[in-house]
């Protein structure tokens, strides 16, 4: 699995690891994997008790990048935040299976952005960068990434916008053995704080999904 990252993005303050782990078991939830998860929970909830989401420097520097390209907090709101604000809010998450529900762990914890793909659906290589023109793009809509935004982008199709839109065609599901995660901080994020997440999203997957893990990019 090739990832490469255009300095252009990196400029911006976006800090990136990627993450490949073949021969993934995404099927059994086992006892142990359902007593860890409970645990996860509440942990987080505790954690979180009369937390503040807007003054968080980890998410603010999100909207800070998105600011450096003109775009607005309301809709471009990051996945690391979207999810936190409906855990806060006692709403559903997503749950499908084991590999989401790892990520939303790890996401709720670090408060860093984590994206996962289904690296089979993956096209050649995967490239972050920055809109060179406007590009149309239909994932659940058709919507519109204008010139600037930072994307990843595989041969043929643009796989995520931002830390806010994921194209469906790389969804993880129950029959997915490979993945390609990245993790994403920002000017307010270390590069050894981006790395510890790395470890643990590593260690938690091949602990309960099994596979070979390898960073790729860092």
């Amino acid at each position: 699995m090739n990832f490469k990252v255009e300095r252009e993005v990196l400029d911006l303050g976006l800090k990136v690891v990627g993450i490949s782990i073949t021969n993934l078991d995404n099927k059994n939830k086992s006892k142990k994997f359902l007593k860890f998860k409970d645990k996860a929970y509440n942990a987080l909830k505790e954690k979180y008790n009369n937390f503040e989401i807007e003054t968080d420097l980890i998410l603010k520097g999100f909207n800070e990048l998105h600011k450096k390209i003109g775009l607005k907090r309301k809709k471009n709101t990051a996945i690391s935040e979207s999810l936190l604000k409906k855990f806060l809010k006692d709403e559903t998450l997503p749950s499908s299976n084991k590999l989401i529900e790892l990520c939303n762990i790890v996401i709720l914890d670090s408060r860093l952005s984590v994206g996962m793909h289904d690296m089979d659906k993956i096209n050649g290589g995967v490239t972050l960068k920055q809109a060179s023109s406007d590009i149309s793009y239909n994932f659940l809509e058709e919507r519109t990434i204008n010139k600037g935004q930072y994307i990843y982008i595989d041969n043929n199709d643009v796989l995520y916008r931002l830390e806010v839109n994921q194209n469906p065609k790389t969804i993880v599901s129950e029959n997915t053995t490979n993945i390609f995660i990245t993790i994403e901080g920002n000017e307010a994020t270390s590069a050894e704080y981006i790395m510890e997440v790395a470890s643990e999203i590593i260690d938690l997957i091949t602990s309960y999904c099994g596979g070979t893990a390898s960073i790729i990019y860092k």
